[in-house]
């Protein structure tokens, strides 16, 4: 016989709780800021209870140490069609609800913002919304899910210490639709899981919540429709209503539609399902990386899990890996928090072991005798010289009036020499040079940081990121070498091109953990010169160039023609652009006409981001030089490496009109013997 259960206190009768909307708070913001400042937006001023488990202050930390959180962007996590985290910040939607166990709100998705800021539902949502048939397959599967609460939300009323808060785990009891503004809206109810332990964002000083099988049973009401037979829960005070959106009943209450205000009623709210030992969630709520990385083990290091975020043991903050070697709790680029509290000084550095050269490179012998080159016809084929460098092969790829793109190829003897790219390979991992990733100066989530770790010898050099540059003075041995091999390969790729020879005065190196990898950029600063140098060293990586999206469609993404449209070869509708512009150029069309002609042209087909011109295939040792002014202008490249450890260096001429004063002996150096790159 099984034991039986506790006898159960008689119910209540059920009260109406009234329903919430969370509307959008707008702060002031001084036009004199020294440092990014978090803002508290809820302007609550009751304490909660206790502290959360783990917090962050920006969306991509948060994002980066939680595995059941991962949405940089929205409020709900969902992957492999299950839904496995969900926040609650400023905008819960209408007719929500949150207290220490329970929380009523509306599903992400098919939303817009009004001129308040407020989110608006513009579209009719249903089970084929991935937001909402992954709550649904959840609740169905019994998977609990992890909330999170900012410090935006105004619906709980009280005074949130972080920014990202995150709550506990719970299960999902109801998914329903409702009548929003006119459009099909779904709803979620979650409850918490451990209902034995307080909330820590309860009101400072309430009573410890009774335990489950001593509290009074309460069961929801459940009704089936009349006209569609199917069984709905009474949500609201003011009567029970059809939630299928198909029913003609759907939304009403005795054939009438609701009021305008509705309030819960309480046994939807104060119903609780029973303990169930067998529902566990899949992920610990405050994940211990730390201790599964092992040190010892070579191919842990530079994996991707290695660059994941973690939570501080001391003050339990989602850190993102920021540093080469480790994570600090705070550093001199954090956001300050209006709230506080101290700088944490807890920080974790891990004995990184090098991989070999062996673990990254899949060729036989480390590197061919000479690499056979195949190119495809559907990019650019490149001008082939296998003498005047050698033992280099000499790629030029030739954009007619633009620049060009050199690859010097390299091989196993020019990999093997002492001081050469295989024992440059190895020196890189063991020394600290400083490299750390950076956030991200333009991001549409701030606090994104570079996927590649960044450090900056020479002149400043501001490129997707504002990076602190170290003198060359300052600069290890390693460095100044692989600069000697970089002047050397810029000097050789500008002779005969009539150019000016400018010796790089700047060197940028970049280290890339498995899948880390560089979208597609530009390096056309005002400030730099013509031409850019890059050493690679490890893993392959593909390297790809296309025009620009503006040059090769005549226009902006904004729909806004070119002023001056250079007809650059191979782009979109290429020849009547080109006749245009010469009508123009002969007087036979004025600038009106020409626009006019020119967007009617440029109508036709479809719009869409160039395809890839020159794509090269960069192994260990490679050495690819990028020249002409207009280069940089009209083309954008990215650099994806093949999932293994990679380093790039590169080197720029940086103009020294365009650098203070102070900052102009950072990039003078003079090269030893040992340092000048002979070609060899």
């Amino acid at each position: 016989m099984s034991p039986s259960r506790p006898a159960r206190a008689a119910a209540p009768k059920p009260k109406s709780v009234r329903t919430g909307r969370i509307r959008k708070v707008r702060s002031a913001v001084s036009p004199i800021s020294a440092a990014p400042q978090i803002v508290t937006a809820n302007g609550a001023t009751e304490p909660v209870d206790g502290q959360p488990p783990a917090w962050a202050e920006c969306r991509p930390e948060l994002c980066d140490a939680l595995p059941w959180f991962r949405a940089v962007q929205g409020g709900s996590y969902h992957c492999d069609h299950l839904c496995w985290g969900f926040l609650l910040d400023a905008d819960c939607g209408i007719r929500s609800y949150i207290d220490e166990e329970v929380v009523v709100t509306r599903v992400g998705g098919g939303c817009t913002k009004d001129a308040e800021g407020n989110l608006i539902l513009v579209r009719d949502q249903g089970s084929e919304d991935s937001a909402v048939s992954s709550l649904i397959n959840s609740m169905d599967s019994k998977v609990p899910v992890g909330l999170i609460i900012g410090d935006r939300n105004t619906l709980l009323g009280r005074k949130l210490p972080h920014r990202y808060n995150v709550m506990d785990y719970f299960r999902v009891t109801n998914v329903w639709y409702e009548r929003i503004g006119g459009k099909v809206g779904a709803k979620v109810r979650f409850e918490k899981l451990n209902l034995s332990t307080k909330s820590w964002w309860a009101a400072k000083g309430s009573a410890t919540p009774v335990p489950y099988y001593q509290r009074p049973e309460i069961q929801a009401e459940i009704n089936h429709c009349a006209a569609c037979q199917t069984a709905s829960p009474r949500i609201y005070n003011e009567g029970w209503m059809c939630l299928q959106p198909t029913c003609d009943s759907f939304w009403t209450i005795n054939g009438f539609e609701p009021p305008v205000v509705l309030t819960f009623y309480l046994n939807f709210l104060r119903t609780r399902t029973p303990p169930a030992p067998e529902v566990v969630p899949h992920h610990d709520l405050v994940p211990n990386l730390l201790p599964t990385l092992e040190e010892d083990g070579e191919g842990v290091s530079y994996s991707r899990i290695a660059w994941k975020g973690i939570i501080c043991p001391h003050c339990q903050k989602c850190i993102s890996r920021k540093y080469w070697h480790g994570w600090k709790c705070t550093d001199e680029l954090s956001p300050i928090s209006e709230k506080g509290e101290t700088s944490c000084t807890f920080e974790r550095m891990l004995t990184v072991q090098p991989v070999s050269l062996r673990s990254v490179i899949d060729d036989f012998s480390l590197g061919p005798n000479k690499r056979a080159c195949h190119f495809d016809c559907k990019f650019a084929v490149p001008d082939i010289d296998d003498e005047t460098l050698f033992p280099y092969r000499k790629l030029t790829y030739r954009i007619p009036g633009v620049g060009s793109i050199t690859h010097f190829v390299a091989n196993r003897i020019i990999n093997s020499r002492p001081n050469g790219p295989n024992d440059l390979f190895r020196q890189l991992q063991v020394s600290d040079f400083g490299l750390r990733r950076y956030p991200l100066q333009q991001s549409v989530v701030a606090g994104t940081l570079t996927a590649h770790f960044a450090v900056n010898y020479g002149m400043p050099y501001k490129y997707i990121v504002s990076v602190d540059s170290r003198p060359f003075n300052d600069a290890p041995d390693e460095i100044m070498r692989a600069l000697g091999r970089l002047t050397w390969a810029t000097e050789r790729a500008v002779a005969g091109s009539g150019d000016t020879f400018l010796p790089p005065n700047e060197l940028l190196m970049l280290g890339y953990f498995e899948d880390m990898k560089i979208g597609y950029h530009d390096d056309g600063e005002s400030s730099l010169g013509p031409t850019i140098a890059t050493l690679s060293l490890g893993a392959k990586s593909v390297m790809s160039i296309r025009m620009k999206y503006k040059y090769y469609n005549g226009l902006s993404k904004s729909k806004t023609l070119l002023k001056d449209d250079p007809v650059l070869v191979g782009c979109r509708m290429e020849a009547e652009r080109r006749s245009l512009k010469s009508q123009l150029a002969n007087g036979e069309i004025d600038q009106t006409t020409y626009d006019s002609l020119r967007r009617k042209a440029l109508q036709k087909g479809k719009w869409g981001e160039a395809p890839i011109g020159i794509k090269m295939e960069l192994n260990h040792g490679d050495l690819v030089v990028m020249h002409g002014a207009n280069l940089q202008k009209y083309y954008e490249h990215a650099v994806i490496p093949d999932k293994k450890l990679r380093f790039a260096l590169t080197a720029r001429y940086i103009k020294p009109d365009h650098v203070e004063p102070e900052h102009l002996p950072k990039g003078e150096f003079i090269l030893t013997p040992d340092q000048v790159y002979d070609g060899k």
